[in-house]
Formats: C-alpha cells, structure tokens, sequence
C-alpha cells in the first residue's frame, strides 16, 4: 500500500514538473485566473498572492510586502484604448520559486498610476511578479512592458476565457 502511495506522488510530481516551464519562462496555467471579480486593488492582490502561497512560491510575508511597494511604488499603468494593467511585485526574498500570476478582471478596478500617485488607473490587467531571483526581474519587467506596448496582445488576452487560449496567447508573444 505505501509502494502504490509513493508511486502515486511521484507520478504527481513529475507531472507538476512537466506542467511547469523549465525554459526561463515563468507562468504556470495553474495561477493564470480569468474575469476575476475583485472590488479594488488589494482585494486582487490579496487574491493574487493567495494563488502563489497555494503552490509555495511565496513566504508568508510576501503579500504584506507587495502592498506596502505598491503604496510607497505604484504599478498602475494606463494603456490605449482604455485598457490599465498593474504589475505589483516585492524583494526577492519574499520568494521561493520564480513565478507570475496573471488575472484579468471582470471589472476594471482601481491602481495608483506609477507615473503620477495622485492619479488612478482603471486596470484590467494584472501580472503580480514573484521572482526568487533579483536578476531575473529587470528583463521580465522589460518583457512585460513590451507586451504592454501592443495593443492587438493585450485585446487578444482580455477576450479570452480559457486558460489554455490565455497560455497560448503569452507563447504567441513570447511571454511564456
């Protein structure tokens, strides 16, 4: 009986494994959540770092870290045609292993601009960051904005409502 058990974890890790990207690219199907509902900025957050803290890519101080950055460091940002995307991340040492959520939202909620804290961005889109590594983060982040940029990949990702279109959505731009 403890042979089939241990078989069994072990058909389930490699599976994992298998689910997760071994090629540098740092989004797992299993946090990419679709037309969340969430009622503000942290609601979402919260929502975000729960999913991570689920399958053990965060430490338990990491949500309370990535809200006090986006208070002091807003990630709002406004994009054309009326779609915002809010990109909160923290210290590296908050994390176990590199990864990105990545939720839409039903209804646009409401992120301090990184360009102006007094303003208010309607977001759509958001990419919470965890990266165990603090090298990794600065070309994610330039990945990320250059998906940002384009206006047809951001359209495409929004109208989604399959989590295997949104995934071959952020291969098809080279996000994963």
């Amino acid at each position: 009986m403890q042979i089939l058990f241990f078989l069994s974890k072990i058909k389930r890790l490699i599976l994992e494994h298998k689910e997760r990207r071994d090629d540098g690219m740092f989004f797992d199907k299993r946090i990419i959540k679709l037309g969340v509902d969430a009622r503000n900025s942290t609601e979402i957050i919260t929502k975000m770092a729960n999913a991570l803290r689920e399958r053990d890519v965060i430490k338990d101080a990491y949500l309370e870290h990535v809200l006090k950055r986006e208070a002091d460091f807003p990630t709002g940002l406004e994009l054309k045609d009326g779609f915002g995307v809010a990109i909160p991340h923290t210290d590296s040492e908050y994390v176990n292993t590199s990864q990105i959520a990545l939720a839409t939202l039903k209804n646009p909620v409401p992120f301090q601009s990184m360009v102006n804290k007094a303003v208010n961005v309607r977001v759509n889109i958001v990419f919470m960051i965890a990266m165990s590594q603090p090298h990794e983060q600065a070309q994610l982040l330039s990945n990320l904005m250059a998906f940002c940029q384009n206006k047809t990949a951001i359209k495409e990702l929004m109208s989604v409502s399959d989590i295997e279109e949104a995934d071959q959505i952020l291969k098809k731009y080279g996000l994963n």
